[in-house]
């Protein structure tokens, strides 16, 4: 059985706690969580800063960096190229519609043989067709550092130079990898933000050849290698720039890749525009 003084300690440090918790409670009086609403706009006010940023960057560098917070596949990396391929054939004036609109229209569309819009719509769409197809099979090969669009002009010195730089992105496979939809969402977000393919001048309709930088013994049949190319400088380069974020992938990063062992394809057909 307990002695009194056992108990008498106990009661007492009972009531010791107990008076520390009416203390505690007290000095929190009057004090409440955080706002949401205070949090919301901190998250809104850095969202401004960092869209200003990127405006400033592709005003003044000619340059848009879209950092993803985790690695991407190879297939990922090809659905890439090929949408903003399509974005840009249409931002910039080469197409009366989007791509995916175009297609639908065709489809929907009966008209006589000789209908010389229609004509010219179906081989802007082959051609354009044919380079994705063969870009699915360049990237089932290869790693593809770097993709170029040139525009108008001649490879030397094109109207118009446009690069898809993916030098900084970590690819891996599996579940791990990040969603497709979801890297294409923040590209395009970062894409339009940015402003990048806007123009309110009129846009000449203008022929558009797809360089790709790859492995030289990849066994590509259909690009033809140019050993001698060289990116040209007296037209500025407007820059996509993808990269993952180095804090999520340092292991992955610390591997490298040596582009030494890497040379310029280029696409044996150009892409006409077309207009209504």
């Amino acid at each position: 059985m307990a002695d009194v003084s056992s108990i008498s300690k106990a009661t007492s440090n009972l009531e010791d706690r107990a008076n520390c918790s009416t203390i505690i409670s007290g000095d929190n009086e009057g004090r409440s969580l955080p706002d949401a609403s205070v949090t919301t706009s901190k998250q809104h006010s850095d969202t401004e800063v960092s869209d200003a940023e990127v405006v400033r960057r592709a005003q003044e560098e000619g340059c848009v960096n879209v950092v993803f917070p985790g690695t991407v596949t190879q297939e990922g990396c090809c659905r890439f190229v090929s949408e903003i391929l399509k974005c840009i054939l249409y931002q910039r004036q080469q197409l009366p519609m989007t791509y995916d609109q175009l297609v639908y229209s065709q489809r929907k569309r009966i008209v006589p043989s000789a209908d010389m819009d229609w004509r010219k719509c179906q081989q802007t769409l082959q051609e354009l067709e044919e380079v994705l197809q063969q870009l699915e099979v360049l990237f089932s090969l290869s790693r593809v550092p770097r993709v170029l669009l040139l525009m108008g002009g001649s490879l030397v010195l094109p109207k118009e130079l446009y690069e898809i730089n993916m030098e900084g992105l970590v690819l891996a496979g599996g579940d791990h990898c990040l969603r497709v939809s979801s890297c294409l969402r923040q590209l395009f977000r970062t894409l339009f933000v940015a402003d990048l393919l806007s123009d309110s001048r009129p846009v000449h309709l203008m022929p558009t050849t797809v360089l790709v930088q790859a492995h030289r013994d990849c066994g590509i049949g259909w690009f033809r290698p140019k050993l001698q190319f060289k990116v040209p400088t007296r037209v500025k380069n407007q820059i996509i720039a993808l990269s993952t974020d180095s804090n999520t992938c340092k292991e992955l990063r610390a591997k490298g890749s040596d582009w030494q062992d890497y040379v310029w394809f280029q696409a044996p057909m150009t892409i006409k525009g077309f207009r209504n």
